[in-house]
């Protein structure tokens, strides 16, 4: 019974029922009577602790009994062990520590008002309670239980039926009107006065007869109290479901507001692809109303591809109770929508089915083509710039190997005549030394001399003539001037080389009276680089022809020698700086600035200059000049040399 009290759940079993299936349960708690035979004790010593063992003694008068009960005792010297001389409130402090119970575990027992006339009874009846663990509080008249009342909550009220100031059965009523859910148990030695049905009918639990046993109330307080625990356990389950009712009502509202309501389309599906319900959203997507939906499959409304992709993750639903696809709305008007489906398993009363969320991706789509061709277009434009920057890399050691190249054929033109001055003025000044001056002697030493000079002069005048066209600084003086003179000019510059080799420059003008707005100077200039050249690439005893003509308001000069030509692919390339023809570069000498400057005096007279293979097997070089210069695009042109070269 104290177990019952403190909430144990108790089974009394004989102890010859003590059987395995009984050893497999599993007991919180074995008490064992002093009379248990010993092979039932190693029974269950072999299953549970000593520490969960609790051994009921015998009384000292059981002599008989006492030396079975030592033996026990010796198995189990750990075992708890309950006197019957020990108290209920030593017991149920016992049975706690066995249990390990903590406060909250522990049940909470009756708070209980004993109310009594007779002193004796009273006190006695309030002791066994307190030895119980159960809280008391005691009154010896109807006027002090109702200030008790008053005071404190009363679980129990235990009365006797008869006081000088009224009943037991009017007590209870007035403690109802106060404390409602207040319990009553009434005891009386006459148990004619007392009408048991009147008295249950106003909510008595039970009537007692005196003489009151301990055990006899003990019984009927734990089995009151567990009927009122019951009821308010009951009652606040009752209370809990029907919060839960309450809050899933409105989360299913919630929900359901939700799924109207949500500018996604959702659709409810079972596993066949049959529609069961359908949001709002649903109608534009796809173009129907709520009730045409209705006998509708899901796979009606995409391409083949996208219907195959749904059945196939359909089909592994035990595996995968979530997916997602990429889908293809067919339209009306047979437009595709691009889609993205989130599917979800989910019970229809008791069915399974599925719920699918359809996100319209056309702009994220779009957004996409977007970056692949933004993308494309960056490809190209780093190809494009790769492009330019292989080719500006080539052009760099195209322009490096150039400057090697003319380093190497700078320092070849300028040792072969400074070689020969040194070499012509020591052997002079060894004939001076030996007082041999032979007239004829020293007039050749001093001719190669001037001629190595005037190598010399004319090669660092190109130099310098090159810089001062590269800075914009070179001087550019147009006046009027007969075209054909500046050529005749030309003409006799180069006469002693053309002498030498038997080479004939014929001069072809139809129409000689050409005035030219030019710096005759820069002209004459072009001339001779231009027929230096032929020369010096001619064979000898060939002919160098100069066609002079007008066209179009501009003087054309073609100089055309019979010489071994310049491949087609340098034909551009000839008038870049410290560049020659490969046909040239590797014996004729040069430093690759003659056609250069040609190129650069040719474009301060707004002119062009192209280079061409005849039929002769030679290059044709043809200069075309306006007659007159543009000066305001001269000076446009001047000015932005100008700026680069201050950049």
């Amino acid at each position: 019974m104290l177990l019952e009290l403190i909430g144990c759940r108790v089974e009394l079993i004989h102890f010859s029922m003590v059987d395995n299936a009984v050893l497999a349960q599993q007991f919180d708690l074995v008490a064992a009577s002093h009379g248990v035979p010993t092979d039932t004790i190693k029974k269950l010593m072999g299953v549970f602790s000593q520490e969960h063992l609790l051994l009921l003694a015998p009384k000292a008068q059981r002599s008989d009994l006492l030396e079975h009960f030592s033996e026990i005792n010796r198995l189990l010297p750990n075992a708890v062990v309950i006197y019957p001389f020990f108290a209920n409130k030593e017991i149920s402090a016992l049975l706690e520590g066995v249990l390990e119970l903590d406060s909250d575990n522990i049940l909470k027992l009756p708070t209980v008002l004993l109310v009594d006339h007779c002193p004796e009874r009273l006190n006695k009846i309030a002791h066994n309670l307190k030895g119980a663990h159960i809280k008391t509080f005691t009154a010896e008249n109807i006027f002090s239980a109702v200030e008790l009342v008053n005071q404190h909550t009363i679980d129990l009220l235990i009365s006797d039926f008869t006081f000088e100031d009224g009943t037991g059965l009017e007590l209870f009523n007035k403690f109802k009107t106060l404390q409602p859910n207040c319990r009553c148990l009434l005891y009386t030695s006459k148990p004619d006065q007392v009408s048991m049905v009147a008295a249950i009918r106003q909510g008595v639990e039970d009537v007692l007869i005196k003489p009151i046993d301990d055990n006899s109330l003990l019984q009927s307080v734990h089995k009151l109290w567990q009927t009122e625990l019951l009821k308010r356990h009951n009652a606040e389950l009752v209370e809990r479901l029907q919060n839960t009712v309450d809050a899933l009502i409105e989360k299913d509202s919630l929900l359901r507001v939700i799924f109207k309501h949500t500018p996604d389309a959702i659709i409810l599906f079972d596993r066949n692809g049959k529609i069961i319900e359908t949001n709002d959203a649903c109608e534009s997507l796809f173009e129907k109303s709520l009730k045409e939906f209705e006998n509708c499959s899901v796979y009606d409304f995409f391409d083949l591809a996208s219907t195959k992709r749904i059945k196939d993750k359909v089909s592994t639903l035990n595996k995968n109770r979530q997916f997602s696809c990429d889908l293809k709305l067919l339209k009306k008007n047979g437009a595709s929508v691009p889609l993205v489906g989130s599917f979800n398993e989910i019970d229809h009363h008791g069915e399974i089915a599925l719920a699918v969320i359809f996100k319209n991706v056309t702009h994220l789509k779009e957004k996409e083509e977007l970056l692949l061709e933004a993308k494309d277009t960056l490809e190209e434009e780093v190809k494009a710039r790769t492009a330019q920057l292989e080719h500006a890399k080539n052009v760099a050691e195209a322009a490096n190997h150039s400057k090697s190249e003319f380093l190497a054929n700078m320092s070849h033109e300028l040792r072969t005549p400074m070689h020969s001055i040194l070499s012509f003025a020591r052997f002079g000044l060894e004939k001076v030394a030996n007082d041999d001056l032979s007239k004829e002697k020293l007039n050749k030493y001093l001719s190669r001399i001037e001629q190595s000079g005037e190598r010399l002069l004319s090669l660092l005048n190109n130099l310098l003539d090159l810089s001062k066209l590269d800075v914009g600084k070179f001087p550019f003086n147009p006046q009027k001037h007969s075209l054909m003179n500046i050529i005749k000019t030309s003409i006799d510059d180069v006469s002693g080389t053309a002498l030498e080799r038997n080479i004939t420059i014929k001069l072809i003008a139809p129409n000689p009276n050409i005035t030219l707005e030019c710096d005759e100077e820069q002209i004459n200039q072009i001339m001779r680089n231009l027929l230096g050249n032929a020369l010096k690439f001619s064979e000898p005893n060939s002919d160098i022809d100069i066609k002079l003509a007008l066209s179009n308001g501009s003087a054309e000069i073609a100089v055309v020698d019979r010489g071994i030509g310049i491949p087609d692919d340098e034909l551009e390339k000839v008038f870049a700086k410290f560049e020659q023809s490969s046909k040239t570069n590797s014996g004729a000498g040069g430093t690759g600035l003659g056609l250069a400057i040609c190129r650069e005096f040719v474009l301060l007279h707004q002119g062009t200059i192209v280079a061409s293979n005849n039929e002769y097997g030679g290059a044709t070089i043809l200069v075309t000049l306006p007659l007159e210069i543009d000066f305001p695009q001269h000076l446009t042109n001047e000015e932005r040399v100008q700026s680069n070269y201050e950049a």
